[in-house]
């Protein structure tokens, strides 16, 4: 009789609770493996399955080069790999796992290409010293001049190949940063310094030149472990290629369903199109959703469903609850702070935790009212994505030139405004445009209006720029004057920073902000036509993966909100529709009966508007025209 088979080790792949998917993908033996890891399906314990299963069948760790998409999920990654396996932790942090820049840049210094300088990174702080000191900027000061250097960087384009561009295009603000951008690079090669950008762009510039360089840095690794690949740009993709030239196997895992950051050049397409580009090419699909109820899956799916360009895929939740989703339809932001900061305390009272809650938002401008509510209401609440309300640029600008208006001698609000030419036009037409005579909210709006006109950008950023100039001259005209102001203000910036040195907070959060995260209770606020889908966003198929993203944060509890005028007449989010369109009435608690007339009405009045626009529509459910809710909800209970 055999003796039995020894207990796997601690530490090792088969010691891991993989489900069979998982383990299908993380022993997978082609040249070329993309994993398609849907929301809540167990992506970091399979990139660690794969990592050990390497390891196990003689891989030395050195030889394993693993990239990830923030510093935090790199620390999270070394953690997971250190927890129970056999690599000392010491030599774990010297191996090459961390971000694709920070890869970049540990290959640079240590084996840099012929003819290039020692490297001195210069942070984003240093960078901007930088252009403050040559005066790098944009005429559209809206406009940093970071972002727009790294976007010709993100393509791999150099100064020249920048301004042939743009001139071919014949687009003045292009040709300006591009001709900045010339002079950007004299500057910083000048100080022998590189920004983040240059990283990569060094690195493929040297192994694309120098065949003997580029064999050198390639043979150094045996297999790519790559993490978040739908969100790579040009640079990356090209950089990954050429570490491959060797023979190294390439396994990236990913989602194209959440695949939101086109405006940093990250491609859909590379995902997309994985198996016709890579050699030996094989796709795995983990289908089991371990983080939410049947729910919220089945409401994500029939969402993204509608979108066209993606690879198929299901989602099977392995919680069987039917908890409904909640639906409230409401007529302001006012009352939709009123609102949220109900459910926020209601559950509370069930006993959730601040920080397993979370508020969502298309826009930065629909977290400022639900900011200063919660805040005001004593709720603990930290902000990501968009940032602390008050230091927001146009925020920022607005409130300091109302107390500089109402108070010419206050030196910190005059400090606030800063310098350049934005704040110079502001300066000379407030004497025209503002009546400081005016009634305090009149002249809180008359501030609002006029920054708000003043060098506002084209586009998204540019209808962002002008609702958040409103919503604060909406929020300083409520407070009476310009003491009440500056306290309130200065009371919030105290309440959340209490928040975030306590640590158990509300987050509030841009769906951006939001990726990677969630909590057992989520409320997306702002759920309009407009807002999302943004009026101003080119790809209606990323606006549709943003409410993807929202929606599957959540754990248990989901609930929807939208109002009928935020500064203009609003309808509901299409989405709201499609979303709905793939749960039964039980799963779904309206509000009232008016918050499900208007959102089964929204197909109707937005299809037409939005014919032709690159993602199909849901057709309307059978299952959402029987839908009843239930009994009638009033609006203001704020139940979940």
């Amino acid at each position: 009789m055999s003796s039995p088979s020894p207990a796997p080790a601690a530490g090792s792949a088969r010691a891991l609770p993989l489900d069979p998917d998982q383990r299908l993908a993380a022993e997978a033996l082609a040249a070329s493996v993309l994993v398609l890891a849907g929301p809540g399906t167990g992506k970091t314990t399979t990139l660690v399955g794969r990592y050990r299963h390497l390891v196990e069948n003689g891989t030395p760790p050195s030889r394993i080069f693993v990239s990830t998409f923030t510093v935090r999920a790199a620390t999270e990654l070394h953690r997971r790999i250190a927890d129970g396996g056999d690599i000392p932790r010491e030599i774990l942090r010297r191996l090459p796992i961390g971000t694709l820049h920070s890869l970049a840049s540990r290959l640079l210094t240590r084996f840099p290409p012929p003819g290039c300088p020692p490297v001195r990174i210069f942070d984003d702080q240093a960078c901007g010293r930088l252009i403050a000191r040559h005066r790098l900027y944009h005429s559209d000061e809206t406009k940093r001049p970071q972002d727009l250097f790294g976007a010709f960087k993100d393509r791999l384009m150099d100064p020249a190949a920048a301004l042939a561009e743009a001139k071919a295009k014949g687009d003045p603000d292009l040709i300006e940063a591009a001709t900045l951008y010339i002079r950007y690079q004299e500057v910083l090669s000048a100080e022998g310094g590189f920004d983040f950008g240059d990283l990569i762009v060094a690195l493929v510039r040297g192994m694309e030149t120098d065949p003997d360089y580029r064999s050198r840095i390639a043979g150094f690794f045996d297999h790519l472990l790559i993490d978040e690949f739908q969100d790579i740009n040009p640079a990356q993709e090209k950089m990954l290629r050429l570490l491959r030239d060797q023979g190294a196997h390439l396994w990236a895992v990913g989602d194209d369903d959440q695949c939101l950051y086109a405006w940093r050049s990250a491609d859909p397409a590379f995902i997309l199109g994985f198996e016709t580009k890579w050699p030996d090419p094989a796709l795995f699909r983990l289908s089991r959703n371990y983080r939410s109820t049947a729910t919220i899956v089945d409401a994500a799916s029939a969402l993204i469903g509608s979108n066209r360009h993606r690879h198929a895929k299901s989602l099977a939740a392995q919680n069987p609850s039917r908890l409904p989703v909640t639906v409230t339809g409401l007529e302001d932001d006012e009352d939709e702070a009123a609102y949220v900061l109900r459910v926020v305390r209601g559950l509370a009272g069930k006993g959730v935790p601040w920080h397993e809650m979370a508020v969502l938002y298309r826009a930065g401008h629909v977290g400022s009212r639900l900011q200063i509510a919660l805040a005001e209401a004593g709720v603990p609440v930290v902000v990501r994505g968009a940032g602390e309300f008050w230091q927001l640029a146009p925020v920022r600008l607005t409130a300091a030139l109302i107390r500089l208006i109402s108070n010419p001698g206050d030196l910190e609000a005059r400090a606030l405004l800063g310098h350049g030419k934005r704040v110079e036009r502001l300066l000379e037409q407030a004497p025209d445009k503002i009546d400081d005579t005016a009634p305090w909210p009149a002249l809180c709006r008359q501030v609002g209006r006029l920054v708000s006109s003043t060098a506002r950008p084209p586009g998204e950023e540019g209808v962002q720029w002008r609702d958040l100039c409103y919503a604060a001259a909406d929020l300083a005209a409520e407070t009476g004057g310009v003491e009440p102001f500056v306290a309130s203000i200065e009371e919030q910036r105290r309440s959340l920073r209490a928040a975030e040195a306590g640590g158990d907070a509300v987050v509030l959060s841009t769906i951006h902000g939001a990726k990677g995260l969630e909590w057992a209770a989520v409320v997306v606020a702002g759920c309009e036509d407009e807002l999302i889908p943004h009026e101003s966003a080119p790809d209606i198929e990323e606006e549709r993966r943003l409410m993807y993203v929202a929606v599957t944060r959540a754990r248990r509890w989901l609930v929807l909100s939208f109002v009928a005028e935020r500064r203009k007449r609003a309808l509901p989010s299409p989405f709201l529709r499609e979303l709905l369109s793939g749960l039964d009435p039980e799963q779904i608690r309206w509000n009232d009966d008016e918050t499900r007339r208007r959102v089964q009405g929204t197909f109707h009045q937005t299809a037409t508007k939005r014919s032709g626009t690159g993602g199909g529509k849901a057709k309307p459910s059978p299952k959402l025209r029987q839908s009843g809710g239930g009994k009638p909800r009033g609006t203001r209970t704020g139940r979940v």
